[in-house]
């Protein structure tokens, strides 16, 4: 009888253990993605949340250098911290690299948006 009862006891003292432990992350590859982080990014930069989307477009474009929306996000972030001229010519790489029908009207937007941002400026 003893013997039975060290052995609830293991099983149970197992439950226990288990049952305590750190939650499950589950990863959501989905959602790494250079588009994902861009729309994030766009979010946030409607929140007035500029370093966070900052953030979001940095790594937009360290999963891949070549996604143009990601150096728009980058641009934008320039103009709202006053850097207009900057964030041109951060359009100008992203126009380069430009390699879909959307991602030139991307970065056609965001010439736009600097435009809007410099007559603001300057008014």
């Amino acid at each position: 009888m003893p013997r039975r009862n060290h052995l609830a006891l293991l099983v149970f003292s197992m439950i226990l253990i288990v049952a305590c432990g750190p939650d499950t992350i589950f990863l959501r590859p989905a959602l790494d993605t250079p588009a994902q982080h861009v729309k994030n990014g766009h979010s946030l930069l409607a929140r007035g949340k500029i370093d966070a989307a900052n953030a979001e477009f940095i790594r937009a474009k360290s999963l891949d250098d070549g996604y143009a929306p990601a150096y728009v996000g980058l641009a934008l972030v320039q103009g709202h911290r006053g850097d207009i001229d900057g964030g041109f010519e951060t359009l100008e790489k992203a126009r380069m690299i430009t390699g879909t029908p959307d991602e030139a009207q991307a970065v056609d937007a965001g010439f736009d948006q600097l435009e809007k941002m410099r007559s603001t400026v300057q008014n």
